[in-house]
């Protein structure tokens, strides 16, 4: 197992193409999504979220919204679920981009985590 090349946690979730550093899910999700970052100011910030599409303001840079997140952030078992809901919720409504049902992009954009959330969930709407 390695260490975190960031925080120094004996996990390693994913080693970056792009910063080229083995990340734990927590640093990972810091460094490219923006997730538990620190304020930017006291400017409001808006995003546009990478999977839903909805505009909202924040008080740092961060590319998912609040109720997507959890997409990225799982780590239980009910995370999972509560993730794999969220993204057959936003196919169901057809607000899913489609080119996140592509699996190479999503792992190349959003890591394996995520991807794993996402094409079950597109597997589990395809088989009903």
């Amino acid at each position: 197992m390695t260490v975190c090349q960031k925080c120094g946690k004996r996990e390693e979730y994913h080693t970056c193409s792009k910063c080229n550093q083995h990340l734990c899910i927590e640093c990972f999700n810091t460094v490219h999504f923006g997730i538990n970052a620190p304020r930017a100011g006291n400017s409001i910030v808006y995003n546009k979220c990478a999977f839903c599409g909805e505009i909202y303001g924040t008080n740092v840079k961060v590319e998912v919204c609040d109720k997507c997140a959890i997409i990225l952030t799982w780590i239980s078992s009910m995370n999972y679920l509560a993730a794999v809901n969220r993204v057959s919720q936003l196919i169901r409504s057809n607000r899913l981009d489609s080119k996140l049902t592509n699996e190479n992009y999503c792992k190349a954009n959003f890591g394996v985590h995520a991807t794993q959330v996402i094409m079950d969930a597109v597997d589990s709407l395809r088989i009903q």
